[in-house]
């Protein structure tokens, strides 16, 4: 098992979701690696440690994507929040 002070990168996956409620979005999370919990990181912050299981993060050579937009929701139209 790998010890929390040793520094993990994270893992990123990419979500589309609602942005103003109607425009489709695509945005890519970093995860934690040990814990799974979204991590709350951005081109501007990275946190050292996953506020959730303390694991060390280590976002050097991340390179950060613009959200893309994919186009827009149509009322009515069912659309789920959060897709993997």
């Amino acid at each position: 098992m790998i010890k929390k002070s040793k520094a993990r990168k994270p893992i990123a996956r990419e979500i589309t979701y609602l942005k103003y409620g109607f425009v489709i979005t695509k945005t890519e999370n970093h995860y934690c690696p040990r814990c799974n919990h979204a991590l709350n990181a951005g081109p501007n912050y990275q946190p050292k440690y996953c506020d959730q299981c303390g694991q060390k993060i280590n976002f050097a050579g991340i390179i950060w994507k613009e959200d893309k937009e994919l186009g827009f929701a149509k009322r009515g139209e069912d659309y789920e929040s959060v897709k993997n």
